[in-house]
């Protein structure tokens, strides 16, 4: 099985069978790497929970970011919803009182990489744990949290990530496929997003959105669509830890 990762200019192309697709403002792995299903079935990747209850995680990559993370913050405030925050350390550093908002709000703080690097750079093993360490100290000396989870930068996996990942009390927080809302396209709307999540919806999945992106007010607009509708639907919408320990529990 293949790994490609294309970076920059939007690239839609086949190759060997395979779609993949370059996105302008960063890096997506499109393609499973060998050792996925055996990463999450070992619980070293975690993609979903199997439970029948209706409760979800909905979670923001690449902030905090002053203009969009408080418009989210607010839309999860009015629905009495909790979420899980993947922060680069860089901008964790620049917006400390956003950080502590998330924290004092009853959210929870993930870690997302200091720079949100290119990929290749993470292939060297101790940028990685520099990358690691830096954002884990930063998130503690502004909220406290030590943090429990690691999305690695468009979610990009290899051998030496998980097991750095492992040896510092880290667990890898992927999401599920079918709910990546790429929200992050400039110009998609809020009613797009919502749309798209409401959609695909089941019990147990972990949602993906961009509090960091440029598209970023769409994006909170979503969220309020999103929990409006299917908190009608019965859904309740907890953090990372929750719905790991709502499985532990069943």
């Amino acid at each position: 099985m293949i790994i490609l990762l294309l970076h920059k200019r939007s690239i839609l192309f086949f190759f060997g069978g395979i779609l993949f697709i370059g996105i302008s403002f960063g890096v997506y792995q499109l393609a499973a790497h060998p050792e996925m299903q055996n990463w999450v079935q070992k619980k070293l990747v975690i993609t979903h929970i199997k439970t029948d209850k209706k409760v979800a995680a909905l979670t923001f990559d690449d902030g905090p970011d002053p203009d969009t993370t408080p418009l989210v913050l607010d839309a999860l405030k009015k629905h009495d919803a909790k979420a899980t925050f993947f922060v680069m350390g860089k901008r964790a550093e620049e917006h400390p009182d956003i950080l502590q908002r998330i924290a004092a709000e009853g959210h929870e703080i993930g870690n997302h990489s200091y720079s949100h690097a290119h990929y290749k750079k993470y292939n060297d093993k101790k940028f990685l744990l520099d990358e690691i360490r830096r954002t884990n100290r930063i998130i503690y000396s502004i909220t406290a949290q030590h943090p429990q989870y690691f999305r690695p930068p468009g979610g990009y996996l290899s051998y030496d990530l998980i097991d750095i990942s492992k040896e510092e009390g880290l667990t890898i927080a992927y999401w599920t496929s079918i709910q990546d809302s790429k929200d992050w396209v400039e110009g998609k709307s809020a009613e797009r997003i919502a749309a798209y999540v409401i959609k695909h919806i089941r019990p147990g999945q972990i949602i993906l959105l961009h509090d960091g992106c440029s598209n970023g007010h769409q994006t909170a607009r979503a969220v309020d669509l999103i929990l409006e509708e299917l908190k009608q639907e019965g859904y309740s919408f907890v953090s990372f830890s929750e719905l790991m320990n709502l499985e532990k529990s069943e």
